[in-house]
């Protein structure tokens, strides 16, 4: 049997994980997929950055409760579904904590702490986007928005241990460009582990070369909460919502409730499928 490659390897020498949600939906104590699944009015669910302070966050504190578990590397929801960027997007787009009440780049906080502590960052991605007006109107022009906004991220902290992305399954038929965008990331962070989140239906399927390990969401798409009866998969925005058709959302959004605004709440993982 051939040895594993050696940033795998050291991926799964890390052993266990831990896995932080963290957005504006944690002010409302709902999972990630409330402006979704509540159908929650776009505009009304974005004008949570106004209040989202981050007061009591404390990324030191969040390393050592990592370590305290025996953890080896925390992932950290950089942009979720909502579209908000925990950190400083470079004039991308205003979307971010920077221009929030936080006034702070949040993962260049996260970041530091993981390196002062020992611990390797990991920078979940999601793919599917509900704020940027691109993901429906332009799609090239999205990818290249998600590309840029990867870039800042592999050329701005340091060693990075691992990106996961999530999304692609809503829009299975389409080209989502992997080659350039895992191209940025083995440009600027040849080390880093590549993740994808295959969604339910595909359960752990490799689609680009250059992926290392593949993962997918428990239990059946029929038993999750698919969101509006009408099908929507993006929540409206005025004057008429926008739809496309996907997966179904993470089994986590109707069975974990997030920590305030202040502080993420942190899910231990175990390291998921990789290849050799």
């Amino acid at each position: 049997m051939s040895e594993p490659l050696p940033r795998i390897k050291d991926y799964e020498d890390m052993g266990l994980g831990l896995f932080v949600h963290w957005g504006l939906y944690s002010q409302l104590s709902c999972g990630e997929w409330t402006e979704l699944i509540h159908e929650r009015p776009r505009e009304e669910y974005e004008r949570l950055a106004e209040t989202f302070t981050a007061e009591d966050f404390d990324a030191a504190d969040l390393v050592a409760a990592a370590k305290e578990m025996g953890a080896g590397y925390i992932t950290l929801t950089t942009k979720h579904h909502e579209g908000f960027f925990l950190y400083d997007t470079c004039g991308l787009s205003t979307f971010d904590a920077p221009h929030s009440a936080a006034r702070r780049d949040l993962v260049r906080e996260f970041v530091d702490a993981c390196h002062a502590g020992g611990i390797k960052p990991f920078f979940y991605m999601a793919t599917y986007d509900w704020h940027s007006p691109l993901y429906e109107t332009d799609f090239d022009a999205y990818l290249e928005y998600l590309r840029a906004s990867v870039e800042i991220l592999c050329k701005n902290y340091g060693e990075v241990g691992g990106f996961w992305f999530d999304g692609n399954w809503n829009k299975k038929d389409a080209d989502w460009k992997l080659p350039e965008l895992y191209g940025t990331i083995r440009k600027y962070q040849p080390n880093a582990i590549i993740i994808n989140n295959t969604g339910l239906k595909n359960r752990g399927k490799i689609i680009d070369p250059e992926i290392d390990v593949t993962t997918y969401e428990r239990r059946i798409s029929g038993e999750v909460n698919h969101g509006p009866e009408d099908g929507s998969t993006s929540p409206a925005r005025s004057p008429s919502p926008r739809t496309s058709t996907g997966d179904a959302p993470p089994t986590t959004s109707t069975t974990r409730a997030r920590a305030s605004s202040s502080r993420p709440s942190p899910t231990p993982v175990a390291p998921a499928r990789t290849r050799w």
